[in-house]
């Protein structure tokens, strides 16, 4: 009786320390090619020749996390530093890809915009700004 209170007791010290391992994370497609895997760590930064995009041509990310809602709203929003909304796309579910053509952006470089642009990541109902996740950042080169 005394070794199977032991075991139990060894078992339940082990099992409080120990945590979950639960990162959420994304991958990006260049139209239909994944170029990028990402995470919640790092800096996330996408840059595209501005010379090498066509009309068209777009981004798609598939993000995943560890308690997915397949009837969500997802919603993708580019935006600047100042959380001007420059394009925005609309998704349903976790893990079902959310695209958005690159066109809007390219307009703006050639007009002379030279920030990178800010991809924010939501699912559900945003209530705030809080809730939008910075996922990566897109510089478009000239070069």
């Amino acid at each position: 009786m005394k070794k199977l209170l032991f075991i139990f007791l060894i078992f339940g010290v082990f099992s409080q320390n120990t945590k979950a391992d639960t990162i959420d994370f994304w991958h990006v497609y260049y139209n239909k090619t994944k170029i990028k895997e990402f995470n919640q760590f790092g800096t996330n930064e996408i840059i595209i020749k501005l010379n090498s995009i066509k009309a068209g041509d777009s981004l798609t990310v598939r993000y995943f996390r560890d308690t997915p809602c397949p009837d969500c709203p997802s919603l993708l929003t580019v935006e600047d530093e100042q959380h001007r909304v420059f394009v925005s796309s609309k998704g349903m579910g976790t893990f079902n890809p959310v695209s958005f053509s690159l066109d809007a952006l390219v307009e703006l470089k050639k007009q002379g915009y030279n920030q990178p642009f800010e991809v924010f990541y939501t699912d559900g109902v945003v209530k705030g700004r809080s809730e939008k996740k910075l996922i990566f950042r897109v510089v478009i080169e000239l070069k």
